[in-house]
């Protein structure tokens, strides 16, 4: 099953090479590296990998990286990755083998495993997402995920930044996609983590949507 992989990146000069060269084991994929404004090597890393790149003047947000991305996607199948290292690209496969059977097939992490002052936010975001969707979801934050190209962009997703993955859940289970759930392994200690000023953001917005949809 081939597919489009989408990697936002934003100086992930280090890892971002590891990544590409998973990915290409998995199958023969079109590979989009969009470069979210980087300050470092990124984008030569990426060339150098002979990706399709798409460089940002500036630094938009992840989820204008991943709309970007895959408005360029010549295939259907999209699958969004952090750039990071932390996820294992090595399940690209399950994921699209999952996304026959839905609309959307979402990474989900052990909650044990993640660090402990991590934990809090990411139970937070669990429920305050289920609340807003109305149905109860597991890991609503994992960057890791596939979905139609036809499919996402039907969502209508108007969130630039780190609130698009829940943007993304919250609007598609309200239009009645299905969405299942695949377990996915992760490596905490190396890549970026989200900004403490990004996740006062995606707070902010998982609990307008929990109000909204309760009042």
């Amino acid at each position: 099953m081939r597919a489009s992989i989408i990697l936002p990146a934003y100086n992930e000069g280090k890892n971002i090479g590891k990544v590409i060269r998973a990915v290409k084991k998995t199958g023969d994929h079109e590979i989009i590296v969009v470069d979210d404004g980087s300050r470092d090597n990124t984008l030569d890393v990426a060339k150098a990998e002979g990706c399709i790149c798409v460089r940002l003047n500036k630094n938009r947000g992840k989820g204008f990286a991943c709309k970007t991305g895959a408005k360029i996607a010549t295939n259907n199948n999209l699958v969004f990755i952090d750039s990071d290292g932390q996820l294992d690209a090595r399940q690209i496969p399950s994921l699209l083998a999952t996304l026959k059977s839905c609309d959307i097939a979402v990474g989900v992490r052990n909650l044990a495993d993640i660090p402990f002052q991590r934990k809090f936010s990411n139970k937070f975001a669990r429920s305050m997402v289920s609340a807003a969707a109305g149905k109860k979801l597991g890991d609503v934050l994992c960057g890791f995920r596939a979905i139609r190209k036809n499919d996402l962009f039907n969502l209508q997703l108007k969130k630039g930044r780190y609130e698009f993955e829940a943007e993304m859940i919250i609007k598609a289970v309200r239009k009645g996609l299905k969405i299942k759930e695949v377990p996915v392994s992760v490596r905490y200690g190396i890549g970026s983590s989200m900004p403490v000023t990004e996740s006062a953001k995606v707070t902010s917005y998982v609990l307008g949507a929990a109000l909204n949809r309760v009042l």
